[in-house]
């Protein structure tokens, strides 16, 4: 193979490898490790909306963030009688193992239901208090969105390492090319009984960045630059022959 056909496929493998890589990715992080990391960030913990708001007809502010976010909520009525119409609500009521973790607060988002909450730009970082999921056997699944709500990736949500009633955990998502614009809830329950079905509570959500490290090249790049000086090893070796 000629040296510069190789170098052209080495450099190709290497932007395939970047891009790849692209994809936000769930990080198992404490909070406070996951705030650390972050060079600039910002939060919200519900405590300025009003309680009892559903954003199903249209989506409520998130105002606490310096960056403007929406989150907007979903319905579905159940057969019976009368019927049942289910939506996600911001509550102030601690009950069935949901409450408030903001330091200072009492509200916070609670749902069975998919719910969406949408970021006023482009985010690296994402991460917020998941509440009391998984004791009913539900599953959650985080659509990473592009601007246009398209879908950029999906990751589950591992189930707690407890998982019983009031259970409380940290996620974290970080997406280092910075392509995501919001992030989509989706819901899998485990009973069709809408009364069965496993609620979570949403609280305290942070966005952020992080500043670029140029001191460490990633291991994926180091791997291909290794393959790449050893073919061009071989390659003159071959051409002094």
């Amino acid at each position: 193979m000629h040296i510069k056909n190789f170098l052209g496929l080495a450099v190709l493998g290497t932007a395939m490898f970047s891009a790849a890589q692209a994809a936000p990715v769930l990080e198992d992080k404490t909070r406070a490790g996951f705030e650390a990391s972050l060079s600039a960030k910002s939060g919200d913990g519900f405590e300025s909306v009003a309680v009892g708001t559903d954003g199903v007809a249209s989506s409520f502010q998130l105002i606490g963030l310096n960056a403007s976010a929406s989150l907007r909520g979903t319905s579905q009525t159940f057969a019976g009688r009368p019927p049942t119409t289910l939506t996600g609500r911001i509550s102030n009521t601690a009950a069935d193992g949901r409450y408030n973790t903001t330091p200072n607060g009492s509200q916070w988002w609670e749902s069975a239901l998919d719910f969406t909450v949408m970021f006023g730009g482009a985010t690296q970082a994402f991460g917020f208090n998941l509440i009391d999921f998984q004791d009913f056997g539900g599953t959650l699944t985080l659509d990473f969105l592009r601007a246009d709500s398209s879908l950029l990736a999906s990751e589950v949500v591992a189930t707690p390492t407890d998982s019983g009633n009031g259970n409380l955990e940290f996620v974290g998502a970080f997406d280092k090319d910075a392509e995501m614009y919001g992030v989509r809830f989706s819901i899998k329950q485990s009973s069709s009984d809408f009364t069965e079905f496993d609620w979570l509570g949403f609280d305290d959500l942070v966005i952020g960045s992080r500043a670029p490290r140029t001191d460490v090249p990633e291991p994926g790049s180091l791997a291909l630059v290794g393959i790449s000086l050893l073919g061009l090893a071989a390659a003159r070796r071959k051409a002094r022959r």
